[in-house]
């Protein structure tokens, strides 16, 4: 049976058992309000006419999208609704026969654009975006493999816990968006991730071995968004991310996005820590152009931007 899994319906029902998570403290202060000005002038300033960025990912496109979303900008409306406008075109054009939302053919590419869509189809008057958005949602619930998990091919029959963690929280924003989702899909989605889960802390790529921070950060939020916050897998992680968040080499924007997310989820004494540490050191970071510099200038300055972003809690996909 399919059922709407819709966040205000979840939370209800886990408060029967589960004691209400206090409000987090959010500060946006005159340093991050600056950094994410520049932040998203950057990205205005290096979109292409087509809508896309340089290298005319959905990704990119899609976290930009959200990015400006999370700032409180609109579709159409004041000094970037042009630029939302724009992307959200260029991925609807992207749109393949079978719901991929992909300028290639990459399920991670699928994944963030999908994510982009839930999250800008209660604010953009466009009647294309629902459909898309359902044609995009059925794609993912029909390409979750026998493992609960998904891999960058469609029909894939191995998982990965990166790839798979932008299906689950493009699932999380489809359904808070109102799309249909199964309940089973979100459940063998968790369970995969508990499969992979490392003694200790943490989650591995594809079994439960050799954790790092970005996977950490993606497997603690994917538990979280899907209602297992107080398990044992996710308390454990948000204390190996306590301890362990701050180093490593690699990925740091990557990491940023997802940890930033997941330790908010979980609350009090972790997301104060964390946003105590990383918030000044990402501002720290941004170039004298407005970008933070990595791999990809595009995709890395989005991600640093909805780390940041956090702080303001506009986006229903940072709700608790």
């Amino acid at each position: 049976m399919r059922v709407k899994w819709i966040s205000c319906v979840l939370i209800a029902a886990m408060a029967i058992a589960i004691p209400a998570r206090s409000a987090q403290k959010l500060t946006v202060t005159p340093d991050l309000e600056r950094a994410v000005r520049r932040g998203l002038a950057f990205l205005a300033k290096t979109q292409n006419p087509s809508g896309s960025w340089t290298d005319r990912s959905t990704a990119a496109a899609g976290l930009a999208i959200i990015a400006f979303l999370a700032h409180g900008e609109l579709p159409d409306e004041g000094e970037y609704g042009h630029v939302i406008r724009r992307a959200v075109n260029y991925i609807l054009s992207c749109q393949k026969s079978n719901g991929l939302l992909a300028h290639g053919g990459s399920m991670y590419e699928h994944g963030f654009a999908t994510l982009a869509l839930g999250e800008v189809y209660g604010v953009i008057d466009d009647e294309r975006v629902g459909p898309a958005l359902k044609r995009a949602t059925d794609l993912i619930i029909a390409a979750q493999n026998s493992l609960g998990g998904w891999r960058y091919s469609v029909g894939s029959t191995d998982a990965d816990t990166t790839v798979s963690g932008a299906q689950m929280v493009a699932l999380r924003a489809a359904a808070n968006a109102g799309m249909e989702v199964p309940l089973t899909t979100i459940r063998r989605g968790a369970a995969f991730y508990k499969s992979c889960f490392c003694p200790g802390g943490g989650f591995g790529y594809t079994g439960p071995g050799g954790p790092n921070q970005p996977r950490a950060g993606i497997g603690l939020l994917v538990l979280s968004l899907s209602g297992a916050y107080r398990s044992v897998e996710a308390k454990a992680t948000a204390d190996w991310l306590f301890t362990h968040g701050f180093g490593g080499k690699g990925y740091f924007y990557y990491k940023s996005y997802y940890c930033s997310q997941a330790m908010f989820q979980a609350g009090g004494k972790y997301w104060q820590h964390w946003n105590s540490i990383m918030t000044p050191l990402i501002i720290s970071m941004q170039q004298p152009n407005g970008s933070w510099k990595g791999t990809r200038v595009t995709v890395d300055t989005a991600f640093a931007l909805l780390a940041l972003e956090v702080n303001y809690n506009y986006l229903p996909i940072y709700q608790r």
